[in-house]
């Protein structure tokens, strides 16, 4: 028996291997979107067509098929207020919207400390 190869999957599947090659690059984010964080501009992210730019605390993700949870959740920027999940989806919380990006698309990371003044600034 023989390992079948991606254009044999691509056929299979009925879409090109440009299109299966990109969905390999895909990635949804699954999060809650932080409405009491909204900055203003572009960040220098670049302007996107799903809406300005927000953020989100993300507590995983779903790439080719699977899902991975987070050990720790992630503020992450996002685009728009992203979709609804699918009811039919398991790793999905109640409440929870999806972000889809590509790996290479730029995004930021905040990091949140919780701490008196004092640790705060001797930590920086």
């Amino acid at each position: 028996m023989t390992t079948p190869t991606p254009q044999d999957l691509s056929r299979a599947s009925g879409i090109t291997m440009t299109e299966m090659l990109s969905l390999d690059n895909r990635v949804r984010l699954y999060g809650r979107r932080i409405t009491d964080l909204a900055p203003r501009g572009d960040l220098g992210l670049g302007l996107d067509p799903e809406g300005p730019v927000g953020f989100a605390l993300v507590r995983g993700y779903r790439r080719n098929g699977l899902f991975k949870p987070l050990n720790e959740p992630l503020v992450l920027s996002v685009f728009g207020e992203g979709t609804a999940c699918d009811p039919a989806d398991a790793e999905a919380l109640e409440g929870e919207r999806v972000w889809e990006s590509a790996l290479a698309d730029r995004l930021l990371r905040l990091e949140l400390q919780q701490g008196s003044l004092a640790a705060l600034l001797n930590a920086g």
